[in-house]
């Protein structure tokens, strides 16, 4: 009786339509939260996603929910659990990460229709830098039809600190590995990490991921996608830009913004966001 009563403690917040952190058990058994403010009838429901190892407390993705709250939009901000219930800290590089992008890919899934459960019937999905890239995946693998709109802050550019040839070497060394069940951890330069620990299997979900496959993967989308971009974010090469532009993907570069929209480049973010999302 005493562990029912403590599962539905656990499950009622995520569908209860009180804002603020709620909580909900994915599939695999681990509790995910996320930050969760209900807006006015009529209006897309958005979810913002994290970049890599992140929660949805990063400054960027509190400071565009609050924009988008106070515009009378329902948002819900998870923290993906990366494997950890209940995270609600950024992870270091040098953890050991078992999670890969497949679990990524399905807890992006539960939130969207954690939200159509409510009866929102029009999603819009807003990525960070690395979660945009998550996103991207989710779109590749049959999205809700309620999901009418994409909007990419800080697209990542996985091909910024190693090139083509060099991501495909590290990546056949992987595969080499797991084909021979390898699981020693592999400690790689990764991301924004200079230290990235993980088993193979998981490290390899995300090397597949190249210049090539977000460009195919962008063209490819069935859902309206629109890119907003720093123009002193050092974290693209210098022509990711026009790499985006010849591929058709409408994109907006806000001067002087980092990768991060920082300082005084957060309220132009804010504004080029709530101009981007229909219902304005």
């Amino acid at each position: 009786m005493l562990a029912a009563l403590a599962c539905w403690l656990i499950a009622l917040p995520s569908f209860a339509s009180q804002s603020g952190l709620v909580e909900a058990r994915l599939p695999s058994g681990k509790i995910a939260s996320a930050n969760f403010q209900a807006g006015k009838s009529g209006q897309p429901a958005v979810l913002i996603l994290h970049g890599f190892l992140q929660t949805h407390t990063f400054p960027t993705i509190v400071s565009t929910m609050d924009a988008l709250s106070t515009a009378g939009y329902t948002v819900v901000a998870p923290t993906l659990s990366l494997g950890i219930s209940r995270r609600n800290k950024s992870l270091p590089c040098e953890a050991v990460h078992l999670h890969a992008l497949d679990d990524d890919v399905a807890e992006v899934a539960f939130w969207v229709r954690w939200l159509m459960q409510k009866g929102h019937t029009r999603i819009v999905l807003v990525g960070h830098s690395f979660g945009n890239l998550q996103l991207l995946a989710y779109l590749g693998r049959s999205p809700a039809p309620a999901v009418k709109q994409v909007l990419m802050i800080s697209l990542t550019d996985v091909e910024v600190k190693q090139n083509a040839q060099q991501r495909a070497g590290l990546a056949q060394d992987l595969r080499d590995r797991v084909s021979r069940r390898d699981h020693a951890l592999a400690e790689v330069e990764f991301g924004h990490c200079k230290k990235y620990v993980s088993p193979p299997a998981g490290l390899l979900s995300y090397m597949r991921i190249s210049r090539q496959t977000i460009l195919d993967s962008l063209a490819k989308s069935a859902v309206p996608i629109e890119v907003i971009m720093g123009g002193k974010d050092d974290r693209m090469g210098a022509d990711w830009v026009e790499k985006l532009v010849s591929r058709g993907i409408a994109v907006r570069v806000i001067p002087g913004a980092s990768h991060f929209f920082d300082n005084q480049y957060e309220f132009d973010l804010q504004e080029a966001v709530l101009q981007a999302l229909p219902g304005r």
